[in-house]
């Protein structure tokens, strides 16, 4: 069609001899011109389009998914594929951290759902059409494909929305050690040796038993009318009973009642929470309650998508229908004794840990054992499995019942994923504690007064889970703070020295890559939590400010760290003001780093710093780097000072100018929008996220402007790819900063606006006509039953007189016969 657009074309203006006849060829083929030059337009325009989405794909950062090479082998050679779909959008969950528990809850809740709905949009409506079986997941921003063609498969990789594709996790278990039952509950004088060896015992003493915390299990469900466990159980009330709705959830086989065909999820919740009939305590948290989720099958092995599924219900449990989600009901610390053997981290799950750290809930993971590994005894180095090799996670190793030895089957560190959260100035260690996991008593799902003594990491995991419940309790400070708590739970555990080999561990073997930073202490830790978060005079306030050294003086957006040997703690300035706050331990060395977050500062480092004072203030000037690469500076040669040259002295010019900063974000989702342009006169910065700044949201940038006046009004373009730019004059005061946001209306809305628009037209439209037409209509009507009526009055009329007529002809002939018979029969 289009050759022969072109063809016409050029017939039409190549002659000039037969002009008249080619004004009558143009004139015959007008139709045909008009019809050619509107597919021309759409043509270049789809080639137009075509290059902007190639360019968008490959020079903006955009390319196909990343696919598991198993997949691509197994999409060769069979027609029946499972797999995840991972999204690339990331939803920005900063803004929970500053919130309360409920608010932080439903904030985590409605972003991630927010975000699924939206970057999932054209993979499941593709999915749909092709009558695929999926499950999509809001946790991770994630798809599960069940039993997919090869077809289907392929057809994936056009979504430039998806970052990966990856086959679908096998976890087995790590079967306990041991397993001989005790159907007749013993005498233990209260309390279990492991629960008596870490001072559990004095914690109860002192009031707290984790009265008002919950627990989470995912495991191979729970014995729920077990002797030790159903109290605890929130779905139990002696009122009504069981209600299961909220409190349980079966991804396995969807029974809407709490089971364990197993045993280990069973063993495991005892030892966070279990109280037998003799009121013997087998649980750290003995007073907390319990919720549970089955992604475990009777086997042991569970599959990817079931723990994604657990991961959801734990962060916004719902009822037996799976509908009516409630963040509210989540629960406050998750014990996870699962994982695989790979000795390199896989992040599969790292989008559930990020959610649940956001919503407040502390993620534990058991480290491992080796006999399910098939390693050696001792394992060695870099043995711990995932998800527990996770730098955002607590990775609990396996001591004896009651000795304080490492147990020969715990796996060891170092982690191949550094934590960036508070593991300086030993980033790569694993497990932070270990825990008892030798011959360890607790409840199992065999009979609901049967006990049994297992071992293995698993069963040292809960008792740092009923630890943290401990803990809370005792900090309500600390609720929600992942960090913070690991700290002192490192801070407060007993040293176990222990020689790896590895070289990278801290001096004396402690920390080590075998029993992290030693063997929890429970009363010990709580006593921390109580002094961190009261009024304990060994905490104190220390508090300051980070500005521009340089001569501007103007606030700067910097991250201030200290560190000591048991305490981490890690914090961001306010960039609009430059002020930051922490809590400190008085009288403890620290040594202390800041760095700026705007380039071209120097880095500020002291040493071996001692607060005393209750409420410490430390105020710092950050210089600018020799170089004067800093905004707002300009680099010379030589200066005078104090009347004397200084060649060469690497001092800087000030630029006369103000500092612009704020957020950008979505109008219609309120969502950040990092990557938009803040631009002046060709000069520009963009927003960016801050993900290790949770007070912080993203969508955040920070621009110095250039000013010949002391108060100047500039003009400021924000853009970003999508959305319509936004244009505004902004008063911009030199050495200070202003703050300016903006939300950025993306074209998809503005195109449903004025479609809408255009549709509200219509409709009016319509509905004008169809007045008209009723009105036009009602006249037609009026002169149709006009019409009809005239008609019928005829009829009737004309079958009135036949009726009359017919009345008449049978009035006539009844006299007759009247008469005839009266003649005839007279007497």
């Amino acid at each position: 069609m289009l050759l022969a657009v072109l063809k016409v074309l050029k017939y039409s203006m190549s002659s000039k001899e037969s002009s008249l006849f080619g004004l009558e060829q143009v004139m015959k083929h007008k139709k045909a011109l008009v019809i050619g030059s509107i597919i021309l337009l759409i043509v270049i325009v789809t080639l137009w389009a075509k290059d902007i989405l190639q360019w968008e794909k490959n020079d903006a950062g955009f390319s196909e998914p990343v696919v598991d090479p198993a997949l691509v082998s197994a999409a060769k050679l069979a027609d029946s594929l499972d797999y995840l779909i991972y999204f690339e959008e990331k939803a920005d969950l900063t803004g929970a951290y500053e919130l309360s528990w409920e608010e932080r809850g439903w904030y985590v809740y409605d972003t991630l759902v927010a975000q699924a709905e939206e970057s999932q949009a054209k993979v499941r409506k593709y999915l749909d059409k092709r009558g695929v079986t999926y499950q999509s997941f809001w946790i991770d921003n994630v798809i599960a494909v069940e039993d997919s063609n090869a077809l289907t498969f392929n057809g994936l990789m056009k979504f430039l929305e998806i970052e990966s594709i990856q086959s679908i996790p096998v976890i087995s278990l790590a079967n306990p050690i041991g397993g001989v039952i005790d159907e007749a509950p013993e005498s233990l004088d209260q309390a279990t040796p492991n629960q008596l060896h870490i001072n559990a015992d004095d914690a109860w003493s002192a009031g707290f038993m984790g009265q008002g915390l919950v627990v989470g299990s995912i495991d191979t469900g729970v014995r729920y009318t077990h002797e030790a466990l159903k109290d605890q159980y929130r779905g139990y009330s002696e009122e009504t009973y069981f209600s299961h709705g909220f409190q349980w959830w079966d991804a396995v086989n969807g029974s809407v009642a709490p089971y364990d065909d197993h045993g280990h999820g069973t063993h495991t919740t005892g030892i966070m929470v279990g109280t037998d009939r003799f009121g013997n305590v087998l649980g750290v948290a003995p007073e907390a309650q319990w919720m549970a989720c089955k992604a475990i099958d009777k086997n042991g092995s569970g599959l990817g998508w079931d723990f994604l599924e657990c991961g959801q219900f734990m962060l916004a449990p719902w009822d037996q229908d799976g509908q009516n989600n409630n963040p509210n009901l989540r629960p406050h610390v998750v014990n996870n004794s699962w994982g695989n053997c790979s000795q390199s981290y896989t992040d599969w799950f790292a989008g559930t840990i990020d959610a649940w750290l956001a919503a407040g809930i502390y993620p534990v993971f058991a480290n491992g054992n080796a006999s399910n590994c098939g390693y050696e005894m001792p394992p060695g180095l870099g043995t711990v499995g995932s998800p527990a090799r996770a730098f955002n996670v607590t990775a609990v190793g396996a001591t004896g019942a009651d000795d304080g030895q490492l147990a020969n089957f715990s796996t060891w560190g170092p982690t191949d994923d550094p934590d960036t959260l508070n593991g300086e100035p030993y980033p790569l260690i694993k497990p932070q504690v270990v825990a008892p996991g030798v011959n360890i008593r607790s409840s199992v799902s065999s009979a609901d007064n049967d006990y049994a003594y297992w071992g293995g990491t698993s069963m040292a995991a809960p008792h740092v889970s009923g630890l943290v419940a401990l803990m809370w309790q005792a900090g309500d400070c600390l609720l929600g703070d992942y960090a913070q708590t690991e700290n002192l739970i490192e801070k407060s555990a007993v040293p176990i020295p222990y020689e790896t080999g590895s070289g990278d561990e801290g001096p004396g073997n402690v920390p080590n890559h075998a029993t992290g930073w030693g063997e929890i202490d429970v009363i010990a830790a709580v006593e921390e939590a109580e002094k961190f978060c009261g009024d304990s005079e060994e905490m104190i306030l220390l508090s300051g400010s980070v500005m521009d050294g340089g001569g501007h003086g103007y606030p700067l957006y910097a991250r201030v760290s200290l560190v000591s040997d048991h305490h981490k703690p890690v914090t961001y300035t306010d960039p609009f003001d430059g002020s930051f706050s922490m809590k400190v331990y008085r009288d403890v060395l620290y040594n202390l780093e800041i760095t700026s977050e705007i380039p071209g500062y120097q880095p500020i480092q002291e040493t071996r710093l001692v607060f005393s004072e209750q409420n410490a203030i430390r105020d710092y000037q950050m210089p600018v780097v020799l170089s004067c690469d800093a905004p707002g500076y300009l680099p010379v040669e030589e200066v005078v000072k104090f009347g004397k040259e200084i060649p060469d002295a690497g001092l800087c010019s000030i630029q006369e100018g103000g500092l612009l900063a704020g957020f950008v974000v979505d109008i219609r989702t309120g969502l950040p929008a990092d990557d938009a342009s803040i631009s002046r006169d060709g000069y520009f910065v963009e927003s960016q996220g801050t993900p290790e700044d949770p007070n912080l949201p993203d969508g955040f940038y920070w621009a110095f402007q250039p000013t010949t006046q002391d108060q100047e009004s500039i003009t400021i373009l924000a853009a970003k790819d999508f959305y319509q730019s936004q244009e505004v004059d902004i008063l911009i005061k030199q050495d200070s900063i202003t703050q300016k946001d903006f939300a950025l209306r993306h074209y998809r809305d503005i195109l449903k606006a004025s479609s809408s628009m255009l549709w509200e037209k219509v409709v009016d439209f319509a509905g004008v006509v169809w007045d008209k037409i009723a009105v036009f209509g009602m006249m037609i009507w009026d002169h149709i039953a006009q019409f009809f009526i005239q008609i019928w009055e005829k009829i009737a009329a004309f079958f009135s007189n036949i009726w009359q007529s017919i009345v008449a002809f049978f009035n006539r002939l009844s006299e007759i016969l009247t008469a005839w018979f009266i003649r005839t029969f007279k007497p």
